[in-house]
């Protein structure tokens, strides 16, 4: 049960919150969670389902980082292979693992931010 004593109190606590500090925490968590997800998705042997690349040495899945700032994340890879594999060539048909292992955490990741954004309010008015 939320208490508040007054405006001002309320004014005071909420003047008092550090929400980038909040803000970033959550973005590294979310942006941890999919870094893992699509390294998850990189680990198929040969032979396995192809929708996304087969591991072979590792190199790509090894190659996948994250960074966060102020405002958001980017999950990716600076290996020229990761761009060849996600949308395709003449010859090579896409085989999504950035954008659908992205898209495949989306509801926990919207989830876990709003979580640090009210745990953020309830720390202020306590």
């Amino acid at each position: 049960m939320i208490s508040v004593r007054g405006l001002h109190a309320l004014a005071d606590a909420l003047a008092q919150l550090d929400l980038a500090a909040a803000q970033r925490e959550a973005l590294e968590r979310a942006a941890t969670r999919v870094e893992a997800a699509v390294k998850g998705s990189l680990s198929h042997v040969p032979g396995d389902d192809h929708s996304t690349p087969w591991i072979r040495t590792g190199g790509l899945r090894d190659s996948i980082s994250h960074i966060v700032d102020e405002s958001g994340g980017l999950i990716g890879s600076n290996d020229p292979v990761a761009v060849y594999q996600e949308l395709g060539t003449r010859t090579i048909p896409p085989r999504s693992f950035l954008a659908s292992s992205a898209a495949g955490e989306s509801d926990e990741v919207a989830d876990s931010i709003g979580a640090a954004v009210v745990d953020s309010l309830r720390g202020a008015i306590r």
